[in-house]
């Protein structure tokens, strides 16, 4: 098998790992791919990014209160 971040996973494709990506799996060789696309443009004076590992994907929520979601602007 391969190891990703400290993880055992079966040769093959690997759908989704604990840390959001999807890998390839071969003998002597590991590729994987990010699920999420990371906020590049939004308030981050008052605001600030989370990865959501059940959604696979970046919240960006205020500062001071983060039950409060921000609008994000652009993804990368």
């Amino acid at each position: 098998g391969c190891m990703v971040n400290g993880k055992l996973y079966p040769f093959g494709r690997i759908e989704r790992t604990e840390d959001c990506y999807t890998c390839s799996c071969s003998v002597g060789e590991v590729n994987c791919c990010s699920l999420f696309h990371t906020p590049v443009d939004y308030d981050k004076k008052n605001c600030k990014v989370v990865l959501n590992k059940k959604s696979c994907n970046y919240d960006v929520v205020r500062k001071n209160d983060p039950s409060k979601r921000c609008p994000v602007y652009s993804r990368v």
